[in-house]
């Protein structure tokens, strides 16, 4: 089939998607969540250049990547190795994803080599160069869920790999193998934090710009909510909306702070990745502060305070 009756096609399914109001039966997406339908299509129209093939059962699809393509080699299996380190009175495993036979961690990622392929350590990720943003009331919050079936498993990619995202803000894919120590960051990439978002945890990103009394708030509320959360400013937000709270497969984004819509959202989503993992991982360049238990480590109790 030529790329010109395809595109043909594309265009189609997209006036036709333009009269339909919800992706999927409404009661699976309450308290304003959302699907962009014409994101699928240019999901769709980017994937194909990628020579991905369309999925015709979603639901069922058993790919190793979304979609699978014949000619993608099989991803590394998720062997998971623990080192235990006392230190005084306090016991804490930090754990990683290795690689298989014949790899080094440290020649694929140790958490601490060959940092600078996915960020050069510039300042323009967490320094404000413009006006501090103004909240504005008359912009609702926004929740945006995307679909992920059962059967995907993200891949790790080693340090000698670029990993790139078609969206600016990730809610699943590819990582890097070793995740972060949860808590307040200087900067964090999202190669790293995505696979906080597969252990379950909340990832808080913030605009450089955005109002710091507005910022504090929602530090406040997510630290007292939950252990597992990474804090770290992302300059790729919208203005309108700069402040977000994601999870694997969600995001809220912001202008302004509501405390009920954000202790919701958390007891909502959290805690939901495809992977159960509360532990630590090795990676901590940037960690400002480390997060606190609020009532046990696998944050058995989601925002116990509210």
């Amino acid at each position: 089939m030529s790329n010109r009756v395809i595109f043909a096609v594309l265009i189609g399914i997209c006036v036709s998607l333009c009269e339909i109001k919800a992706y999927a039966n409404e009661d699976e997406y309450e308290d304003g969540d959302r699907i962009n339908l014409l994101d699928v299509v240019q999901n769709y129209a980017i994937n194909y250049k990628e020579n991905r093939r369309e999925v015709d059962d979603f639901e069922n699809w058993t790919g190793r990547w979304m979609p699978d393509r014949p000619q993608d080699p099989a991803p590394p299996p998720k062997v998971i190795s623990q080192k235990n380190e006392t230190s005084g009175s306090n016991s804490e495993t930090h754990m990683s994803h290795t690689v298989p036979m014949g790899f080094n961690i440290s020649d694929c990622d140790d958490g601490k080599t060959n940092l600078t392929v996915d960020w050069d350590n510039s300042e323009v990720n967490y320094t404000c160069y413009g006006q501090k943003i103004v909240p504005s009331y008359q912009i609702e919050p926004l929740i945006y869920c995307e679909k992920i079936p059962k059967a995907y498993k993200a891949a790790h990619i080693c340090m000698h790999k670029k990993i790139k995202y078609v969206d600016d803000i990730p809610l699943y894919g590819s990582h890097r193998p070793v995740w972060p120590v949860y808590g307040e960051y200087k900067f964090v990439p999202p190669q790293r934090w995505v696979h906080s978002l597969e252990h379950g945890a909340v990832v808080m990103l913030y605009h450089p710009c955005a109002n710091p009394y507005e910022v504090k708030i929602l530090k406040t509320l997510v630290k007292n909510c939950l252990r597992r959360y990474i804090v770290t400013p992302y300059n790729l937000l919208d203005e309108d909306r700069p402040l977000a709270l994601l999870t694997w497969g969600c995001r809220l984004t912001m202008s302004y702070v509501n405390p009920a819509v954000v202790r919701k959202f958390i007891k909502k989503k959290a805690l939901h990745g495809p992977e159960r993992i509360s532990a630590n991982g090795g990676f901590s360049e940037g960690l400002l502060r480390k997060s606190a238990i609020v009532t046990d480590r696998n944050d058995t109790i989601l925002c116990p305070n509210a």
